[in-house]
């Protein structure tokens, strides 16, 4: 296949990681497209993963996350993968005459057990992804990117951006029953915006930190009911750490299962949010959440599901040849999910506060 010489080549004229015996594309990427290699060097078979960037990624993209990623494995968080340099010693490459580039990592161990709309875990999976992010956020807390960053602004600034953009989606006709949809729910969505705002003075002094912003089973590594392996730093960016947390109760506690479809699980969230807290009282470095946080969460969960009701909309209306059922799937579980949360909102609120007690 013509990718897999592309591959081929980009592996053997810009690394010094020994000759390619196979390529596999591991499926289910929506920013990139990743593949597994198999290497032979010196009489030994190694296994690595290399990422083709979606055109349109910067530079500065891709060296903000590699030294996120680097810095990360310093600080101790070793269950990330390390990114393999190439014999120039850069963290990249982009081939002469390609618009994409490429980076190669190194294979993490573990199982690929769950997708992201598929979170059935188990109540000390839970529990252990909740530490795990904590020990993340712990390790990266004091990274200094050096004026790199994602090229998506921060949610603060990006928040009162979004009812436009849905609004504007509406000009980009596509399949009708997924269009049907999405202008049915449209005066919903925009309102559930504007009900709920997210004021500057409202999150002033609350701890900025990178943060991961895809954390979500599928991303994950798993072996006896422990996180072994992260992965997918492409969304990492500088943001409210409360943001990173929201997202990651979003993408982990809402049901994907039939009738419950959308529904909010505020037992399986008292898990991970209170492990979440739990171990950074037990570790020095970031502080736990604070109160103004704990207060903002319920909030913040309604806004994290309507940036990934956005992506999904934003990334439908890109994607040339996107599966229109697939899409819409993805879309009615997150609207469903929004008016969960506001017919729940003070059951959820309670939850909340209970786990953080």
């Amino acid at each position: 296949m013509k990718q897999d010489q592309q591959i081929i080549d980009i592996v053997e004229n810009f690394y010094d990681i020994g000759t390619v015996t196979a390529v596999d594309e591991i499926l289910g990427g929506y920013n990139s497209r990743s593949f597994g290699l198999q290497t032979h060097k010196d009489g030994c078979a190694r296994t690595y993963f290399l990422r083709k960037y979606k055109d349109g990624v910067s530079v500065g993209e891709i060296r903000f996350e590699h030294a996120l990623i680097s810095h990360a494995i310093k600080n101790g968080f070793t269950i990330c993968a390390g990114i393999v340099a190439n014999a120039a010693g850069d963290t990249y490459v982009q081939p002469g005459n390609s618009r994409s580039m490429f980076a190669i990592y190194e294979y993490l161990e573990g199982e690929d057990k769950y997708t992201w709309d598929n979170p059935a875990l188990t109540d000390a999976e839970f529990i252990n992804a909740g530490r795990v992010l904590a020990i993340f956020h712990n390790a990266v807390h004091d990274f200094n990117p050096g004026g790199l960053q994602r090229s998506e602004p921060p949610i603060l600034k990006l928040w009162p951006l979004v009812a436009e953009k849905f609004a504007g989606f509406v000009h980009q006709k596509k399949a009708e029953k997924w269009q049907a949809y999405y202008e049915a729910q449209l005066p919903g969505l925009v309102d559930m915006i504007a009900r709920n705002p997210l004021d500057p003075i409202e999150a002033e002094g609350l701890p900025v930190i990178p943060i991961h912003c895809d954390y979500h089973p599928g991303n994950l590594k798993w072996t006896d009911e422990r996180v072994v392996g992260i992965f997918d730093f492409d969304w990492s960016k500088v943001d409210l750490r409360l943001f990173d947390v929201a997202m990651a109760a979003i993408y982990f506690c809402s049901r994907w299962d039939g009738d419950r479809d959308g529904e909010f699980r505020c037992d399986k969230c008292e898990l991970f949010i209170g492990a979440y807290q739990q171990e950074l009282y037990r570790s020095a470095g970031l502080e736990p959440l604070t109160p103004a946080e704990k207060k903002l969460l319920p909030k913040m969960l309604d806004i994290a599901n309507i940036y990934l009701i956005h992506w999904e909309v934003s990334a439908y209306m890109d994607e040339a040849g996107a599966d229109d059922d697939e899409y819409l799937t993805y879309l009615k579980h997150n609207i469903r999910l929004m008016h969960w949360l506001e017919a729940h909102w003070a059951a959820v609120a309670k939850s909340i506060a209970g786990a953080l007690s």
